[in-house]
């Protein structure tokens, strides 16, 4: 158990679904279709309605280190004590996968049983998780509707795909009405890596290396389209949390879209308020686990758009050591406490309403 007394709020944790969570919560008449995973041949198949959705290699990378606290808040408490992390943001695991599924009626009682399940089995700690509910993206009304749903079940937090489905923009007016809502409850929109798209799109030399870039390189899009669409503008409340795409890249995509706003400025639609790179480095936050870069960005992009995140229990995630990676992270980075502070753990806490309190001290130990 960790004795530094600094507050760390992962910003990007994830829990385990029960095996059987869609073929029992689901209605009857779709359970058959049901989202799932299952070992075939080395494999961890992640398949739903009769098709394969997206496979891995069953690896080793977890033996040494076993994670128990997938779907248990108690066993998780556990894990958190020995991970020195006092607070967590909660994504799906298998759940991100509802998003592939093609049917738009099964991918949505897909989420709807997620979010259920999730406030469920951690609503009761809001002192300690802030569960992320999964938001459809095929049609406004039915995204607002289901915002308004879990927002009476307790959600202070949502997620949309990083890439929507086909034939649907972030650059449009089309989710305003979204977008309001969110800025209306002072809820930040999550767009998750992965969430939305294949995450496997080469397989020749170096697909491992190139796939995972693919996925940052998705999200610096999606900002993009939120920034220079307008959506961001028009509704200057409103906050986005891009995850686990790193943060130093969030300096070279303002400086380039000043660069462009301006010399362009005769092309430029919608003609937005302010400078892009004002508009990214206010609304737009950004998690890292790894990334030394971002901090010695500071005195450009101020400090408010950096979020630190574990990614537990994923085998790329620094669980069970993030208090060693927080120091060697920050280590000779020179920021003031009070900086350093909000991007372990503060900035988060009060976007989400939380007061930061180590979880040793929550639970009394």
């Amino acid at each position: 158990m960790s004795r530094d007394p600094r507050f760390v709020f992962s910003m990007d944790s994830h829990v385990v679904e029960p095996r059987g969570l869609w073929q029992e919560g689901l209605p009857p008449a779709l359970r058959d279709r049901a989202l799932r995973a299952e070992r075939r041949e080395g494999y961890l198949v992640m398949t739903a309605d009769g098709q394969d959705l997206h496979r891995m290699q069953v690896g080793d990378g977890n033996s040494d280190n076993p994670r128990i606290g997938g779907t248990n808040p108690a066993l998780r408490f556990q894990d958190m004590q020995r991970d020195g992390i006092d607070a967590e943001l909660l994504f799906p695991n298998l759940g991100m996968m509802c998003y592939a599924i093609d049917d738009a009626e099964l991918s949505f009682a897909c989420m709807q049983v997620y979010n259920d399940w999730l406030m469920q089995q951690f609503g009761a700690h809001a002192d300690t998780f802030v569960p992320c509910a999964v938001l459809p993206m095929r049609d406004a009304g039915q995204t607002l509707e289901e915002f308004q749903r879990v927002v009476g079940l307790g959600y202070r937090a949502v997620m949309l795909p990083t890439l929507p489905p086909l034939g649907l923009r972030y650059n449009t007016k089309d989710f305003d009405r979204v977008w309001a809502y969110a800025q209306q409850q002072n809820i930040p929109l999550a767009f998750h890596v992965a969430s939305g798209l294949t995450p496997i799109t080469e397989r020749g030399p170096g697909a491992a290396i190139i796939n995972y870039m693919r996925l940052g390189f998705a999200t610096e899009e999606l900002v993009t389209y939120m920034v220079a669409g307008g959506a961001l503008d028009r509704h200057p409340g409103l906050t986005m949390v891009v995850i686990e795409a790193g943060a130093s890249w969030m300096v070279a995509l303002g400086e380039r879209l000043d660069e462009v706003n301006e010399a362009h400025q005769y092309y430029i639609k919608p003609k937005l308020s302010r400078k892009p790179s004002e508009i990214l480095y206010r609304q737009v936050k950004a998690t890292f686990q790894f990334d030394r870069a971002c901090l010695q960005t500071i005195p450009m992009t101020g400090h408010e758009c950096l979020l630190w995140a574990s990614d537990y229990p994923h085998m790329e995630g620094t669980f069970p050591r993030s208090r060693q990676v927080i120091d060697e992270v920050f280590g000779g980075a020179g920021l003031a406490p009070d900086i350093e502070a909000d991007i372990l753990g503060g900035t988060a806490a009060r976007l989400y309403g939380m007061v930061p309190r180590r979880l040793a001290d929550k639970l009394g130990a």
